[in-house]
């Protein structure tokens, strides 16, 4: 009996993604270890953050580095550090940022959305620009002023120009670019390639693509900014001291990373593929449906070969009909949704597990109601 036996929790498959609703991912037994030894000793901080900082810029090649409570804590902290900088009086002024640039310029997005929340905690005042389905570099400049500090942009998943384009605006204004890249790992090349286009700061999730602890996140970027984002955040008296990563997160966040960074892009992608493939044969020939493997979809990030199944018109059942039925069972399995069907995401999944879906996902599909 294992701990969530004991609770009463119940165990599920994961093909829903990296996501942290289910848990994010699995740690690798290296980071497991690491853990383990780094509970086992007291250590400052302070220098423990400092020199992590220092081996993970060297690790992946970029100027500097930090580990953050998640992706969601880095966005904070990469605000505050824009707001504040290392300044104490300011840091210690947060969230009162009255009298200095704080404006940070967003994409609008009307729906409720926990980054930009994040970072209004430091103070920020969030400029949101032209529409969620789009933004433009003109949009960019017209929303410039005495006031603004940032400008934040997602990588890869929102109609958004690109980093170096961008990045051009916010040198000419004076003003910092915060990149919002939490799931897009893989691939590996993002860890540099917007940092080499302009970005000032880049923030991943530890416990995505990269599968570390769930609470850690990491933030790349330049030098002066990284450090303000330490100062900013925990354990000093700052904005960020809430959002705690101890000793033991931070360990087994740099063995998962060194794993990460060792692996076989091309052959885990083809592995990846190999399983989105197996689903989709073994759901062939179902009616009321269309199942197809995509790579480079819009809808989900990392970019990897995820398994879509659209509903056709004729089947009765909704995507959270199949979805809460994939839950239901001995065999809870969770999936996406997606505005025509549902989406199996392989990433996370075992070999047993990726036939256990399968047969699952068939089963649900004929079943009488569609």
């Amino acid at each position: 009996m294992d701990i969530y036996d004991k609770l009463g929790v119940r165990k599920i498959i994961n093909a829903w993604g990296t996501v942290t609703a289910v848990g994010g991912s699995i740690m690798p037994p290296e980071a497991f270890q690491a853990m383990e030894e780094a509970g086992k000793s007291f250590v400052v901080l302070d220098e423990l953050h400092q020199k992590v900082g220092r081996y993970i810029a060297e690790l992946l090649g970029v100027e500097a580095a930090y580990v953050s409570s998640g992706a969601a804590g880095g966005m904070v902290l990469a605000a505050a550090a824009c707001l504040a900088g290392t300044d104490q009086e300011r840091i210690w002024a947060l969230p009162n940022a009255e009298g200095w640039p704080n404006e940070i310029i967003v994409q609008r997005d009307d729906r409720p959305n926990y980054v930009y929340q994040g970072m209004r905690h430091t103070g920020a005042r969030l400029v949101q620009v032209r529409s969620p389905r789009e933004m433009t570099v003109a949009d960019i400049e017209s929303a410039l002023s005495q006031k603004t500090a940032a400008i934040m942009l997602y990588l890869g998943i929102r109609r958004q120009p690109p980093i170096c384009d961008v990045a051009l605006v916010a040198r000419r204004a004076g003003v910092r670019l915060i990149v919002d890249a939490a799931a897009e790992l893989p691939p590996r090349s993002n860890f540099t390639e917007p940092l080499k286009d302009g970005a000032d700061l880049v923030v991943f999730s530890g416990g995505k693509g990269i599968c570390g602890p769930q609470a850690t996140g990491l933030i790349l970027g330049k030098k002066e900014l990284v450090d303000a984002c330490r100062l900013n955040s925990n354990p000093h008296s700052s904005i960020g001291r809430p959002m705690k990563v101890g000793k033991e997160d931070i360990a087994a966040l740099i063995a998962a990373l060194e794993v990460f960074v060792s692996g076989d892009e091309e052959a885990e992608i083809a592995e990846y593929g190999r399983r989105a493939d197996y689903i989709v044969r073994a759901v062939a020939g179902v009616e009321g449906i269309e199942a197809r493997t995509l790579m480079a979809d819009p809808r989900a990030r990392p970019v990897i070969p995820r398994v879509y199944v659209d509903l056709k018109e004729a089947c009765p059942m909704t995507p959270q009909d199949i979805r809460d039925r994939m839950l239901a069972g001995e065999l809870p399995v969770a999936i996406g949704e997606t505005d025509t069907g549902i989406r199996v995401d392989v990433m996370m999944l075992e070999e047993w597990q990726v036939r256990a879906v399968a047969r699952k996902l068939k089963n649900v599909l004929s079943s009488k109601d569609c």
